[in-house]
């Protein structure tokens, strides 16, 4: 699936950073008649220039404290796209809170908007649901969300841990659907993704394609390498590999969050690829190198990861050196500054 990432740097919500690991989806639709992505999503090259810059790359969009995971909509092509503007680890800033609390802390659900059109187009409709559908069969498949665990704003509200929104069932609703049936069309596309991956694992043999620095979720039936049991709270979160696996055997080392490290070694055939630091490796990159910071404002953090205390922020676009690299929370992956003053996300910059 192709996700632009085109992260909020600036908003009060990405610069919090609350971490989580997400327990469900909540689905909005914006309530605006724009169907462009670059009304929320400051990402030029791709989506156009937001002229108005009312987009929610900004501390408080519209005044709002708000912020939720994506956007689907048009991009500046006039196709259906998805824009991820925080990363998935984090709380966003999208649901309210109803009598119970709220889905966008206890539990925490990644939450996402569908951009809405005049609500009567209904080839734009289709195109934006069946999107969403494949987008909720992934997060389901990456974070083990139980279907049921999705529901609209509407239903959040309904069910205490979401303030009074009819989103998106009053647009749904044009079209004969409700909810259930967009949970019908997700589990569809799950049970697809499923029976191809078994077709695909009967017929081939198994192999550890990991790589140093990917990151890796585990399945509920995992054990460790040795045959011991592997605790929940292992199994709930995602895990970075350490060093080169050798055949099958592959080690976990520091979890997502950065906060603890187990080095436990674990079948690939448990494991599943969340995010991939492909050739990027520091075993195959030459040191100093310089990049292009390709967005307006790029923030420095302490350590590599946004769970680290953020002391500066980059704001001419300019030429930088970077000397080391590391994987982290909230980026692909980050570069070291020569100048030692600290750490910038790479997913940002352009190497020369």
């Amino acid at each position: 699936m192709d996700i632009i990432k085109a992260y909020a740097t600036k908003n009060l919500c990405y610069i919090t950073s609350k971490p989580m690991t997400p327990k469900g989806i909540v689905v909005h639709s914006t309530g605006a008649k724009n169907p462009y992505l670059k009304r929320y999503v400051d990402c030029p090259s791709k989506l156009g220039t937001n002229t108005n810059n009312n987009h929610w790359n900004t501390a408080t969009p519209d005044g709002k404290y708000v912020c939720v995971h994506a956007f689907i909509g048009y991009d500046k092509n006039n196709e259906v796209r998805i824009a991820e503007i925080l990363p998935l680890n984090i709380c966003c800033w999208g649901v309210g809170r109803g009598n119970k609390g709220s889905y966008n802390d206890a539990p925490a659900y990644i939450q996402f908007e569908i951009c809405e059109d005049n609500l009567k187009n209904e080839t734009y409709y289709r195109a934006a649901f069946d999107l969403a559908a494949e987008y909720c069969s992934y997060l389901c498949d990456l974070y083990g969300i139980s279907i049921n665990n999705i529901v609209g704003h509407c239903e959040a509200y309904k069910q205490g841990y979401g303030s009074n929104h009819s989103d998106p069932e009053h647009w749904m609703k044009n079209f004969g659907e409700t909810m259930v049936d967009f949970r019908n069309k997700v589990s569809s596309k799950l049970n697809n993704t499923s029976n191809e991956s078994h077709s695909i694992s009967d017929t081939t043999t198994t192999k550890s394609f990991f790589e140093n620095g990917d990151l890796v979720s585990i399945s509920n039936d995992a054990t460790y390498y040795s045959g011991k049991a592997i605790p929940s709270w292992v199994k709930s979160q995602n895990w970075y590999v350490k060093g080169t696996p050798s055949g099958d055997r592959v080690v976990i080392d520091k979890n997502e969050d950065g906060n603890k490290s187990i080095c436990s070694p674990i079948n690939a055939k448990y494991l599943k690829l969340v995010n991939s630091i492909n050739s990027n490796t520091q075993e195959n990159t030459k040191f100093p190198y310089l990049v292009k910071v390709t967005t307006p404002s790029l923030n420095i953090r302490k350590g590599p990861g946004t769970n680290t205390t953020k002391i500066g922020c980059i704001t001419d676009e300019g030429v930088y050196t970077i000397t080391e690299e590391s994987v982290g929370p909230g980026a692909t992956l980050w570069g070291k500054l020569k100048s030692k003053l600290g750490w910038i996300s790479l997913d940002y910059t352009k190497k020369l």
